[in-house]
């Protein structure tokens, strides 16, 4: 009997379908991730929106050294408001980022009862 000395490994074909079936996969997967992470950036702008609005309501309730009330009618929050928040020490700066959208700052708007980032 004579014994072969044969090498056994992957064909071109074999590796050819492994790379073709790991980019199909791929191209499911990546776009529900990418997905995922944008509606994860909108709840974090709407939990940050709900804890402003809390901010602004207890400022309001417990004025500061006599300051002015921050207002909650519908529209654009104004940035000198956003700023006495910081003051009285109910938030740091980074706090009142808007999340969205770095190149607007603190730029967030009172629409329904919620404030929103402003897009």
């Amino acid at each position: 009997m004579i014994a072969r000395n044969i090498k056994r490994g992957f064909t071109l074909i074999e590796i050819l379908i492994v790379v073709v079936i790991l980019g199909v996969l791929a191209a499911l997967v990546v776009p529900s991730v990418t997905s995922a992470l944008g509606d994860a950036q909108t709840e974090a702008a709407d939990a940050r929106g709900s804890q402003i609005l809390t901010m602004i309501t207890r400022y309001n309730q417990f004025l500061p050294g006599g300051g002015t009330a921050i207002g909650t009618a519908n529209g654009a929050i104004a940035a000198a408001d956003l700023t006495k928040l910081v003051t009285a020490g109910y938030c740091t700066t980074s706090d009142i980022e808007n999340q969205l959208d770095a190149n607007n700052a603190a730029t967030w708007t009172f629409a329904a009862g919620k404030v929103i980032p402003t897009p």
